[in-house]
C-alpha cells in the first residue's frame, strides 16, 4: 500500500508541475515577444504612434501633478522655515534665562 501511495503522490507532483509550467512558458514568451517590439527597428509604426501618445499624455499628467503639487510644496516650505525662525527664537530667549 505504500508504493502505491507514494506513487500516486509523485504523480500528482509532476501534474501539478506541468500544470504550473504551461503559464511560465506562455509568460516568458509574452515577456520575450514584448521585450523583442521594445527595439525600435522592430517597432510597428502603429504603436510607435501609440507610443508617442502614451508619451504626450505622461507629458500632460506630470504637468498637471506639478501644478496640483507646488501649492502645497510652498506652504510645506514656508511653515518649515517658519518652524526653524521659531525654535531659533526658543534657543536664544532659553539661553538668557
Amino acid at each position: 500500500m505504500n508504493l502505491l501511495r507514494d506513487l500516486s503522490l509523485i504523480l500528482l507532483a509532476g501534474g501539478a508541475f506541468v500544470m504550473a509550467l504551461v503559464p511560465l512558458v506562455l509568460f516568458g514568451g509574452a515577456v520575450y515577444g514584448l521585450w523583442y517590439l521594445q527595439r525600435h527597428e522592430n517597432l510597428p509604426t502603429w504603436l510607435k504612434v501609440a507610443q508617442a501618445y502614451l508619451a504626450l499624455g505622461r507629458a500632460y499628467v506630470e504637468l498637471a501633478m506639478r501644478a496640483v503639487v507646488r501649492p502645497i510644496m510652498l506652504i510645506h516650505s514656508i511653515l518649515a522655515t517658519i518652524q526653524g525662525w521659531l525654535s531659533a527664537i526658543a534657543k536664544l530667549t532659553k539661553g538668557r534665562q
